[in-house]
Parts: C-alpha cells; sequence; structure tokens
C-alpha cells in the first residue's frame, strides 16, 4: 500500500510539474518571448559549439556550471531548456515531498508539496540561471536538516555525499546561492565535533570530498582544456562581489520592498511555526537565522530580481512542512491558507500564460537581424549597445529585453566578449573592450544615441535608422 501511494505521487508530481511548466517560452508551443538570461545563457551555449571560448571571448558573470548545462540542454533546441525546466522542478517538488513526509501522512505531504508549486510561479519568470539549478540542492539541504530534526538521527553518508554536491553545484553558479547551506553544514559540522569520533569523522570527511568532485571534476576539466582558468577567476570573483549594473537607492528600495512582499507568506508561516513549537526554540532560532541568511544574501544584497527568491524556497517549504499541523488544526486558517495560495497559483499562471504563449512583435528585431546576418560572413564581428528598453510595455506587446534578443538571433561574433559595455566594469576591462572593438572593427553595430557619435568618431556611418532611435551603423 506505500509503494502504491508513493507512486501515485510521483505522477501527481509529475503532472503538477507539466503544468506549471506549459506557460514556457521555450515551450513548443511558445512565443520565443525569451527572458533577458535566458537568452544570454543560450546565445553562450551556441558560442562554445562554435568554437569560443567561455570568459575570454565571450562574457557573463554566472559560474562555468551555468553555461556548461545550458550548452549541454540547448543543442537540441529551446525545448531542451524547457526540458531542463522542468527536470529541476520536478526534482524539488520531489525532494520536498520526501521531506514533509518525515512529519506527516502522505495526503498531507502531497498537499504541502502542491502548496509550494502554487507559490513557486510568483518569482519564476523563464529567467533558469544559477538561482533555479541551485534550488534543489539547497532544498536537499534542508530535507537533511528536516531529518536531524525529525528523530534526532545523525544524516547518512550518501546525505553527505549529496549534500557536498549541492554546495558545489552552489559554488559553481553563483557563490550566495550557497547561503541557506552554509548554516546547515556548521550544524552538521557542530554535531561531529561535539560527538567525535575517528570513524565517523573520517568516513563523513571522505563522503565531502567525494561530493564535491563530483561536481567540480568535470568543470575543471572543462576550464584547463579551455585555459580560460585566469579569466573565470577574475570575471567570476569581480562582478560576483560589485554590481553588475547602476544601482540607484529608488531601484534598492523597490527591490527591497519587491522581495518582502514575495516573501510574507514565509514570515507568517514562521509565526505558525513559532506558536507550534514552544519547546524547540532553538530549532525555532535556527530555521529563523537559515531563512534570514538566505534571504539577505540572495535578495537584499542584490538587484532585488525575483528568481534571487529561489534558494529560498527551500526554508520557505520547511517553513511550511513544520508548521502544517497547526494551521490543519484550525479549518478556518487551513482554508485562508489554501485558498490564499490557489489563488496566487491561478492568477500568475494565467499571467505567465499570457506573456509567454500570447503573439507578441519582434518584427523590430528579426529585421535587423536579418539585415545584418543577410550582409555579414561568419568571420565577421558585430558590436550591439545597451538598448535600455526593457520597460517597454504595451498590452499587445509585453516588455522584452531587445538587445539581448538580438544577440540570439545574430549569426557573427561578438566584437566584445563582455556583449555590452557595463558600467560597473573595471578600468582594465574597460580598457580591453575597447582594444578588442578597434582591433576587430564590428562590420555592423547597433546602438542608441548615446554610443553612436563613439563609433562615428572610428569612421563608421549611418546605415539605418531603426524606429524607437536604435542606429545600425557601418564601418567603412
Amino acid at each position: 500500500m506505500k509503494s502504491i501511494e508513493g507512486t501515485t505521487a510521483y505522477w501527481l508530481i509529475a503532472f503538477m510539474t507539466v503544468l506549471f511548466m506549459v506557460p514556457h517560452s521555450m515551450a513548443p508551443w511558445g512565443n520565443g518571448n525569451y527572458p533577458t538570461d535566458i537568452c544570454v545563457y543560450m546565445r553562450c551555449a551556441e558560442w562554445i559549439q562554435d568554437g569560443l571560448v567561455m570568459y575570454r571571448d565571450m562574457f557573463d558573470h554566472k559560474g562555468p556550471l551555468v553555461y556548461l548545462i545550458y550548452w549541454l540542454f540547448s543543442l537540441p533546441g529551446p525545448e531542451g531548456v524547457w526540458l531542463l525546466d522542468m527536470i529541476i522542478l520536478f526534482l524539488s517538488l520531489l525532494i520536498i515531498y520526501q521531506m514533509a513526509r518525515l512529519f506527516m501522512v502522505n495526503s498531507d505531504a502531497l498537499m504541502v508539496t502542491t502548496l509550494i508549486a502554487l507559490f513557486m510561479q510568483l518569482p519564476f519568470t523563464d529567467e533558469g540561471g544559477p538561482e533555479w539549478i541551485a534550488m534543489p540542492g539547497c532544498i536537499y539541504g534542508c530535507y537533511v536538516l528536516a531529518k536531524r530534526l525529525n528523530d534526532n538521527d545523525f544524516c547518512s553518508l550518501r546525505d553527505i555525499i549529496l549534500f557536498s554536491a549541492a554546495v558545489a553545484v552552489c559554488l559553481l553558479t553563483k557563490p550566495n546561492t550557497s547561503a541557506g547551506l552554509i548554516p546547515i553544514a556548521l550544524y552538521i559540522l557542530w554535531h561531529l565535533v561535539r560527538n567525535f569520533e575517528w570513524r565517523t569523522l573520517a568516513r563523513y570527511s571522505a563522503g565531502v570530498i567525494v561530493g564535491l568532485m563530483i561536481i567540480f571534476t568535470p568543470v575543471l576539466c572543462w576550464l584547463i582544456h579551455e585555459g580560460n582558468i585566469q579569466e573565470f577567476i577574475e570575471a567570476y570573483w569581480y562582478f560576483n562581489t560589485n554590481s553588475y549594473g547602476p544601482m540607484t537607492t529608488q531601484k534598492k528600495i523597490m527591490g527591497i520592498v519587491y522581495i518582502t512582499l514575495v516573501c510574507l507568506p514565509a514570515y507568517w508561516l514562521f509565526a505558525m511555526y513559532l506558536k507550534s513549537a514552544r519547546t524547540r526554540r532553538k530549532e525555532v532560532l535556527f530555521v529563523t537565522f537559515l531563512f534570514l541568511f538566505s534571504l539577505i544574501l540572495n535578495a537584499y544584497l542584490k538587484n532585488g530580481y525575483p528568481h534571487y527568491v529561489f534558494p529560498c524556497m527551500a526554508v520557505f517549504a520547511f517553513l511550511l512542512v513544520l508548521s502544517w499541523q497547526t494551521v490543519k488544526a484550525n479549518k478556518i486558517l487551513r482554508l485562508t491558507t489554501i485558498s490564499l495560495f490557489l489563488l496566487v497559483g491561478i492568477i500568475v499562471w494565467g499571467v505567465r500564460a499570457y506573456l509567454r504563449l500570447m503573439p507578441f512583435d519582434t518584427s523590430t528585431d528579426k529585421q535587423t537581424a536579418l539585415f545584418i546576418n543577410s550582409n555579414t560572413d561568419e568571420d565577421d564581428y558585430v558590436m550591439v549597445c545597451d538598448i535600455d528598453d526593457r520597460s517597454r510595455w504595451s498590452s499587445t506587446n509585453p516588455s522584452y529585453s531587445f538587445t539581448y534578443r538580438l544577440w540570439l538571433l545574430l549569426d557573427a561574433k561578438p566584437a566584445s566578449p563582455y556583449f555590452y559595455l557595463p558600467p560597473s566594469m573595471t578600468p582594465a576591462m574597460r580598457t580591453r573592450s575597447w582594444q578588442l572593438i578597434t582591433a576587430r572593427m564590428p562590420r555592423f553595430v547597433v546602438c542608441t544615441e548615446d554610443h553612436k557619435q563613439d563609433f562615428m568618431k572610428l569612421g563608421y556611418t549611418l546605415q539605418q535608422d531603426i524606429q524607437n532611435d536604435f542606429y545600425i551603423l557601418q564601418r567603412p
């Protein structure tokens, strides 16, 4: 009977995953309204396939594991990325279900998993990226912690290996995504020291090494083969310890407010947990610290983008699991919770369906790409400067990034490895970028008025004036 229940649960989780991913821009029926980050990852994956070297010939501030994964999954086309997102979501929900089963019966565990799946739609924007890739590992870390809190049993060697692999995934995608795992690692270390025993310590130390090497070995081999370790360290360290773009006080405040609103249900769930855990104050304080530490390093210290919340979803699920018995015991509270999550899920799913499935006008970037591709060869270089049109919106034309969408459509090589000229580049990076642009003299440059004069000083002439004040410049 237990086996049948488990099999049914897996099928229901798989159904939730597919339903969640129906409104996806890279699904076979999607409208191609790809978010900015997806365009970057897919473009880098195509350039890697063409023989360009990551961090040397093209640059983005994410870790190498992001590009290796997208390189593998984008080979069959955009649908491969859609499949990748389904795998990540399925693993995340499956681990949440297993974590819930430690504390409750099968039906309640499925209810908790469903509620988390509904809430996950709120920050999901098809962005993918390091936070999304790291999420299953972060949830597994909370699962290991839940096992400890449930029966006071120490984690197994398999748990240690998988936990270490999760830490490695975080470190090689974006360091701050490991924020939620660091306290758990310290918690495990504290118990190892407290109950010191040589054989256990040696066995678990070996497990840590094995888990780290499972992830680090193929990535390091790739970097060594490409000969770009120095470029990776310099770019990865700098852009993950500094802002990637200008950050005004107003924008920072709005980001903090937005992330706080998204996480309000988590604070409420914590209050429910606090109410039911009067005899477990240490666990209460630890879970509080775990959530706030993840939130501060992933969201509040960054730009406030919604997908930064994904590593925090691990602790959010943990809080819902721990507080469910309190919520369930009160009929009004239970109905309110389920209704709220269901309402949020349905509304956000509908908005996502509109953004990702409804037709929208991309004629400008397609015509621009067609013109440039028709007049360039494979060995030619092009340059696309940053065109700030991401906030353009109308009911018939949802906003999207013209700059990165155009990069995804172009066939030529990038004149600058930085895609455009981010304001937070170091002077050395900016100098190198302009040296490469000047040396390569890209055949076409797409820019706004801000960079138009800079390239005209190099002898470029106006070839075409696109609507919305975008210009195509051609070299002499």
